[in-house]
Order: structure tokens, then sequence, then C-alpha cells
């Protein structure tokens, strides 16, 4: 006999009016009752499918409106019940629930006694019966056709001898009319379904019949929804040809796409219901536009390297066809050392899309910047424009032509720089979040070899990153994440390179507890940064609460002199502890973090706000 018995807390705190301790019990007017699941055997896994399907267990801390609400609750338990059974090949089970220990059929909701703080109790008991295994599965069709896809119950999740689960015949069902569908036939459908539980063998025997219709290419493709953008240009991106044969996974390809346009709030691709005459499937193509201006500023603060404010303005259908226009401005380093130790960096982006093909985009960038950490100081503009590919869903790369002109300061002396740059970059990001991601991988490679036209001196600036996130439960409250990071610049020496080339650590996006970029090799006494770095960052994101949540972490990395590292060098270690507060933007981030690695002049801690989690 397995049971489990579920109280009733009560706890909730209230600050300002907010509910900062929420954990959903019951409110003062609600009827409490306690439950308890007792499951025949000894079966873990299907003790917790029960104690998930169950809307008597889920609810619990909230308690019931009232005695008729708790009845008519558990009534409702009995058929969420026996589905949770079947789907775990339970077919000859059978669900008890007594209330206020009298049977579910007898009783009588207006009879139950309510005894103010002395709580209902609700028993269910559990039969599970015996384990059902598939038996004959067949999938036939009702009509011939030409084209026939695989009918082996396999393929679609159906193994005879296998426990016959009530959710792998509905799947199979959805993948059998979707195989049709992949085929040609946009109006498959299941006709007959014959699923027959044999209770003296204990197994269940499955018969599917298909009528695959008739077969169908794309006909007329209708937009609806578009206003300012051109219409033409949605039929161009869907890439959706007349005449061709129809394709959910193109369809599927062709919704993805319009949503990658930032002027398109929401799509759908709706099929007709039956064919034309030349056997061409209607399809429309219905968008709602967002509006095409847009703007915004963030916030970011440090008590060692102050705050920083960025503001944009953007536009997302500039000509019709999407083209966006992005201006952008970040002052940073504010409350430092005045007007003259403050950074910036202005710019503009413009991108056209579609250029070459559907997944092709032109873009081009203006950009004025002003770098003043510790270590150097730089004022420079640059320009670029280049093509941006996107492969998949998770997969992009772009390559570009760069040129800048910049003055640096630093302690190699004053030097004016004419750099000629062909930037690459390869990125996979499957992230499913990108402000607070509990799964997938972010990395990203870049290539850019630069010439300095002035003096001839030629380098490669390498960069190499990835970040992993892995939830260690099945609702995303515990996630390791995880990041490291490789760079060189080869071709050159150090003197050669101008610093904002150059490998520098420290800062919040780096080794918090350290200065922004105030961490590398050393000339004349000064820090002069390095041609090589390897870093990587490690966090414990705990969601304590639905709003509130403690981080540990710890960076790392090691700056050298040498385009590859000798690993001789300091390592620099910082550690500290960040809050996270959940909103529905992203979380709030307030990390505190102390140095590790001591080195004269180093602030004793550092403490960073910003939005987004840190990596």
């Amino acid at each position: 006999m397995l049971a489990c018995s579920v109280p009733r807390p009560a706890a909730a705190l209230e600050l300002f009016g907010v509910s900062i301790l929420e954990d959903g019990s019951a409110s003062a007017e609600a009827l409490a009752y306690t439950v308890s699941l007792e499951v025949e055997g000894d079966d873990g896994a299907l003790k917790d499918a029960l104690s998930s399907a169950s809307t008597l267990v889920e609810q619990s801390k909230k308690g019931a409106a009232d005695t008729f609400a708790l009845v008519s609750r558990a009534r409702s338990d009995v058929e969420r019940l026996i589905a949770a059974l079947y789907g775990e090949a339970r077919y000859g089970g059978d669900v008890a629930i007594t209330v206020a220990g009298q049977p579910l059929g007898d009783v009588q909701p207006a009879e139950i006694a309510t005894a103010e703080g002395t709580p209902v109790p609700v028993v269910i008991r559990v039969r599970p019966g015996p384990l059902f295994h598939f038996g004959a599965i067949s999938i036939e069709q009702s009509a011939a056709t030409e084209a026939q896809p695989s009918a082996d119950p396999q393929g679609y999740g159906l193994t005879a001898g296998a426990p016959a689960k009530s959710g792998l015949i509905i799947a199979a069902a959805d993948r059998i009319v979707e195989a049709w569908r992949s085929s040609g036939y946009p109006f498959a459908q299941i006709a007959e379904k014959d699923v027959r539980a044999d209770h003296a063998r204990q197994v269940v025997d499955v018969r599917f019949v298909v009528a695959p219709g008739d077969p169908a290419v794309y006909g007329w493709i209708n937009v609806t929804g578009s206003v300012d953008l051109d219409s033409r240009r949605i039929v161009e991106q869907t890439a959706l040809q007349p005449g061709h044969r129809f394709s959910p996974r193109e369809l599927k390809q062709s919704r993805e796409r319009l949503r990658k346009f930032e002027s398109i709030e929401s799509v759908r691709v709706i099929e007709g219901e039956e064919t034309d005459e030349s056997g061409g499937i209607p399809i429309t193509v219905e968008v709602v536009e967002r509006k095409p201006r847009f703007f915004g500023a963030t916030v970011s603060a440090s008590t060692i390297d102050g705050a920083e404010v960025q503001a944009y303005w953007g536009h997302r259908n500039l000509f019709g066809e999407g083209e966006r226009l992005r201006v952008d401005a970040t002052v940073s380093q504010i409350g430092g050392d005045g007007l003259e130790g403050l950074q910036f960096d202005v710019g503009a982006t413009f991108t056209k899309p579609g250029i070459l093909d559907i997944d092709t985009d032109l873009f081009s960038e203006i950009r004025l910047v002003r770098e003043r950490p510790d270590t150097y100081e730089s004022l420079g503009g640059n320009a670029r424009i280049g093509l941006a590919h996107r492969f998949d869903p998770y997969l992009s790369g772009s390559i570009a032509v760069e040129g800048s002109q910049s003055r640096i300061e630093d302690a190699f002396g004053t030097t004016n720089y004419t750099l000629l740059g062909l930037p690459g970059e390869l990125v996979y990001d499957s992230r499913n979040d990108r402000m607070d991601p509990s799964q997938g991988v972010h990395s990203m490679v870049r290539l850019n070899p630069v010439t300095e036209l002035s003096q001839g001196a030629f380098f490669g600036a390498t960069e190499l990153s990835m970040a992993s996130y892995l939830s260690l439960d099945a609702a995303d409250r515990v996630t390791l994440a995880g990041r490291v990071l490789f760079g060189s610049d080869f071709g050159a020496s150090l003197s050669e390179v101008p610093a904002t080339y150059r490998f520098f650590a420290g800062g919040g996006g780096s080794v918090r507890g350290y200065e922004f970029r105030s961490l590398g090799p050393t000339y004349a006494g000064q820090v002069v940064g390095g041609l090589s770095m390897v870093g990587g960052s490690a966090e414990l994101r705990w969601r304590v609460m639905d709003t509130l949540g403690l981080v540990p972490f710890i960076d790392a990395a090691l700056v050298s002199p040498d385009s590859f590292p000798s690993f001789s060098e300091p390592v620099y270690v910082g550690a500290g502890l960040g809050l996270r507060y959940y909103t529905a933007f992203g979380p709030i981030r307030l990390d505190f973090a102390a140095p590790m690695t001591h080195r004269d002049g180093q602030p004793k801690f550092g403490v960073y706000v910003g939005l987004g989690q840190a990596f």
C-alpha cells in the first residue's frame, strides 16, 4: 500500500500591498480539507502520475468554496484518475473516494459537518489493476493511392508487447495523419479507430483505418491583415509556389520565416477546406502588424564602474517591405570621474530582409565610440556592411566588410589607427528564453582578419564562446548555467594590436568583483591587455519563490600576452551571491561579488544591478 497525505499550510506576506511570500494557501473564507491518496502496490511513478492528475490534490492548499464545490471536485476526479490509469496502461483498475467518511455515491453536501478549524477529510483509494500490453496492431487505408506512407506501427510509436499507454495510441493517430499530409494529402483523417482491451489476455488490440482524401498542390496564396507591409513581399517571404506539392513542413517553415519579421506581431497560415478544379488548395496568410515605431531605455549600475544608460529608437517597416532602422546610444561610467570619465557608444543600423533569398538579410551600420577604462582611452568611428543568413531556426551566420578610424592612448603611447576588416561569425542559439534561459545552448564563433592601412600591420582576431543551461527539475525552478570563452589575436605583436582588440578581464560581463577591463598583462606598470584570454562562469539559479531567486556564482579568467596562453599567468577569480526579482519582462539582477585573487588597488567587493541574467 502506498499513501501520501497533503496537509494544509498557510503562509503569505504582503509588503506595500504586494504578496512576496505567496504559496497558494487557502483563504480565510475557503473550506479547508485534507486529502489522502492511497494506491495499491508499490509503484512510485504511478502514484506521481495519479497525484498530478488529481484536482483534489492539486487544489488542496487553496481549499474549496464550500461542501458542494468539494463534492463536485471529487466527482470530476474519478474520471481524471481513470484517464490517468489508462495513460499508464492500467485498464482494469477502479477509483473510490470518500468525503468526510462517506462514499462519494452516498454523500450529501449539505450534511457534511464543517466545524471551524477542522478540515474535511477526503480519502482517495485506487486499485490500479494489471498492466496491459499491446497485442495486434494494424494500420490500413480506405482507398488506394499513389503515395503510401509507412504502415509499420513501430514508426508511429506502437510496439507489440510494450505497455499499452493510452497516450501512445492518441499520439500514433496524430502521427499517421501527419505522415499522410506530408505525402501531399492535406485532408487525410482517421476514418476508423478500433481500440479494444482484452481483459482475459491483458492486451490492447489497435486498428486504424486512414481515409487519405485527395492529393493537392498549392493554389492561390492570399494575404489578409497587412496594412503598411507590402502583401507581395509577404507572399515572397513564405516561399510557397502555386502548383508545388502540398507540404505541412513547408507551411511551418513559412510561418517561422514570417515570425522573424519584426514588423509582424503574429501570423497564421490557414489551409483551404477543399481543392479547386486544378487540384490546388488555397492558402491564406493572416498577419497582424506591429506598431512601426518603437523606443525604450535600460539602466544598469555597479558600485565599481558606475551607472550605464542605454536608449534606442527604431522603425520596423521603413519603406513598406520590412526594412528595419534602429538608432541607439549608450552612456556608461556615470558617476565616476565626471564628464571626462564618461564612455559613449552611438550608432545606427539598417537591415533589408530577404536581399538575396528569403533567409539572407543585408545590414549596414555606423557607430561613434569612446571607451575610457582605466587601462586605455579611445575615440573612433566605424562603418560596416554585410550579409546575415539563417541556416535553420537555431543556426545563423554573417559576414561583413568593416572600416574604422580611431585614436587610442595607452601605455604604448598615442596612436592613430585606420583599420579594414572582414568580420564573420557563426551563432548557434537553442535557448528557450533569451532573458532567463533554463534549457539550451548559446555558442558563437567569430573570426576577423584585420589590416592596419597606415602602418601595414595585419592580425587575426578570433573569439569562441559557449553557454549551456540545464534545468535540474521539471518546473525549471533550479537551473545550472555555465559559460566558457576563448579569444586570441594572432599575426602581430602586442603593441601593434589596437587596445580595442586586445583582451581584458574584469567587470559585470566578465569576472565580477573587479573593475571593468582592469585585468591583464602590464607594460611600464600599466595594464595593456593581452593577445589571448580563457575564461568561464558558473551559476546555480534557484527560483526560491515565484518572484524571488538566489544565484550563487563564480567567475574566472586568465589573460596572456601571447596569442595562445601558456597558463603560467595568474587566474583571476571572483565569487558571490545574486538576487533575482522575476518580472514579466525578465529578471532584475542584483549581484554581490568579491575578488578571490589579490590585486593591488582592487575594491573589496562590487555590487551589480541590471536586467536579465548575467549570461
